[in-house]
């Protein structure tokens, strides 16, 4: 695995759309269910793996089994919640050490592998960034922005989110069309995500290379901030792997 060389210096959501009524009610449905998935618990995050030294543990909620290790040169996270609490949702990540100065030109990038789960119903894995630390959860901090995957039940799909929290107010940035379309997701396998800063606080996100999102002025409510890898699951699932790979942090010229 490789983790970028460090850099200078130092997660829903509010959705004003007119839809039909029934598409507002799933959406509605869905925004109690994403801040759900803010709950807090008192579990304590299990020591970084060695070889980490530049990262910390995150984790809340109670599991089955967790686990963060190696496996050649990527990063793996594990996680199973077969008997555990069904109101919430399980947390499992890493935190940089680190701040991340988000100055003009700095770059972001992290390969993810959802590695084709049997059932991607009730996962995601994704990144954020915060500008303060966490042991738990970063997307019940105050400000953060994240990108991830969700699954898509029944099968091995997901769909991408990008999502902004300021001030406490969650609010989506982009959903693939969820839940008016692409109801279905997508297959999703090796994904190669970036954030990459530019100039009056505007923040591009790519996947594959290609441009997802694209914000506008002052659109990031903070120029400092931690790097975090993060999985999480629902309640009553068998182990799942996520793996990453290639983190980079480049810092602006």
């Amino acid at each position: 695995m490789k983790l970028g060389p460090p850099t200078a210096g130092r997660r829903r959501w509010a959705v004003f759309l007119l839809v039909p009524a029934s598409a507002a009610f799933v959406a509605a449905v869905t925004l109690v269910a994403l801040w759900n998935r803010t709950g807090r618990s008192t579990a304590p995050a299990p020591p970084a793996p060695p070889g980490l030294a530049g990262w910390e543990t995150t984790s809340e909620g109670d599991f089955e089994e967790r686990n963060i290790d190696t496996s050649g040169s990527r990063l793996r996270m594990r996680l199973a919640t077969r008997g555990t609490d069904p109101g919430t949702v399980k947390f499992l990540g890493l935190r940089r050490r680190e701040e991340i100065l988000l100055k003009e030109g700095t770059r972001i990038a992290v390969d993810l592998d959802w590695n084709y789960p049997a059932n991607g119903s009730g996962l995601s894995a994704g990144i954020a960034l915060a500008p303060a630390s966490t042991a738990g959860n970063p997307l019940q901090l105050p400000d953060c922005l994240w990108v991830e995957y969700i699954g898509v039940p029944p099968g091995k799909n997901a769909r991408l989110v990008v999502g902004k929290r300021e001030k406490g107010n969650h609010r989506l940035l982009t959903t693939e069309g969820w839940p008016d379309t692409n109801r279905a997701g997508r297959e999703i396998g090796l994904q190669k995500l970036q954030v990459e800063i530019g100039k009056d606080r505007t923040f591009r996100i790519l996947e594959n290379g290609r441009e997802v999102f694209a914000s506008g002025a002052q659109a990031l409510p903070f120029d400092r901030a931690y790097l975090y890898l993060q999985v999480s699951s629902r309640s009553n699932y068998a182990p799942r792997e996520i793996y990453f790979d290639n983190i980079v942090v480049e810092a602006a010229k």
